[in-house]
Order: C-alpha cells, then sequence, then structure tokens
C-alpha cells in the first residue's frame, strides 16, 4: 500500500525507543513538554531525515492491522541525525 498525504503532512515512522502510551488522547498538560524523533518516510521534504517534535504532536492510523503516522510540517521543533536500526 502506497500513502502520499497531503502537502504539509508527513508520513512518519516513530522511533521505537520512543515511549508513548497508548492512549494519546489525553490533553498536553504544562508539566509533560517531553519530545520524541521519528523519521520522515513520505511527504514534499525531508524524506529520510530524523525530525525532533512533541509527543502529542502525531496522528496515528490504524488501517489493515499496522499502525502509520503523521505529523504536520509546523509541528517539526528540529532535526538531528540520530538514526535507528
Amino acid at each position: 500500500m502506497n500513502i502520499e498525504p497531503r502537502t504539509g503532512v508527513l508520513l512518519i515512522k516513530k522511533h521505537k525507543n520512543t515511549k508513548i502510551d497508548s492512549d494519546i488522547i489525553l490533553e498536553e498538560s504544562e508539566s509533560d513538554k517531553n519530545l520524541i524523533t521519528g523519521e520522515i518516510l513520505a511527504g514534499e521534504e525531508h524524506v529520510g531525515q530524523t525530525a525532533i517534535f512533541g509527543k502529542y504532536a502525531i496522528y496515528v492510523l490504524k488501517l489493515q492491522g499496522k499502525e502509520h503516522y503523521f505529523l504536520d510540517k509546523e509541528d517539526i521543533v528540529g532535526f538531528c541525525d540520530y538514526k535507528e536500526d
């Protein structure tokens, strides 16, 4: 299956060492400003780079038993050279 996100939205692979609760409907609080990383898989730019973003910025689509993660380009805080095997 090929997923092509619209302009401004990126398809990402959340890094396995990133901890996110299975229920991410909880609202972000002032005391929870943790950032996580993920590799950009598809989008208009930055494909293959590791993005840094807030853990409440990603959207999860469960389709055919697989989870696909999406991120709005505006929610990216920065980039780093971390790569996960």
